[in-house]
């Protein structure tokens, strides 16, 4: 992997960090923007995706909100997923002494799913 030089925003000058857009119309590609969101400077990382990997990528997007907010659901009714989330709570607090959160195994997670799937797409695109 190549060393990529520093992003700066043109306006202040500090260092842009980089982030991942999540829209309809760019779903998981990278991109620069300032912290403070006034300036409006905002540089893409990546090149424009293909149509068929934005839908593929907006799909798993949709599809771990759905399992999120039905996780969400069953944590707020009691009787129907006390033990879900009672096991849920236990993991957390297991992994929460060594530093790592739930949420955060299953953001990882996530992301290795969406990084197979694009080196899957563009291994094909390649072939």
């Amino acid at each position: 992997m190549d060393y990529e030089s520093a992003i700066y925003c043109r306006r202040c000058g500090r260092k842009a960090p980089r982030w991942i857009s999540w829209s309809e119309a760019n779903p998981g590609r990278r991109y620069y923007a300032c912290v403070e969101a006034q300036h409006g400077f905002v540089q893409w990382h990546d090149g424009p995706t293909s149509a068929f990997l934005r839908v593929l990528l907006g799909d798993l997007r949709d599809r771990v909100w759905m399992v999120e907010n039905e996780a969400a659901a069953m944590c707020k009714d009691q009787d129907a997923g006390a033990g879900v989330c009672v096991e849920a709570q236990k993991r957390n607090e297991q992994t929460s002494s060594t530093g790592y959160s739930l949420a955060r195994k299953g953001l990882m997670l996530v992301c290795a799913i969406v990084i197979f799937v694009s080196g899957l797409v563009l291994g094909m695109l390649l072939s």
